[in-house]
């Protein structure tokens, strides 16, 4: 029973040992103040792309 308690307890160490700053960055960045600036980035991304024209012959 205690080495179940044991590996449990460093499964729970190590997966917040590594997906802590993931889920902190991922945390500030959509915050509510950074919000406005990704989606502008977005939709900037988004629509910046050159369309290339295509040879449609009727």
């Amino acid at each position: 029973m205690l080495l179940l308690i044991f590996f449990i307890f460093l499964t729970q160490v190590f997966s917040y040992w590594i997906f802590e700053p993931l889920t902190s960055f991922l945390t500030n960045l959509l915050e509510i103040k950074f919000l406005p600036i990704f989606l502008l980035s977005l939709f900037i991304f988004l629509f910046s792309t050159k369309k290339e024209e295509s040879n449609m012959e009727l």
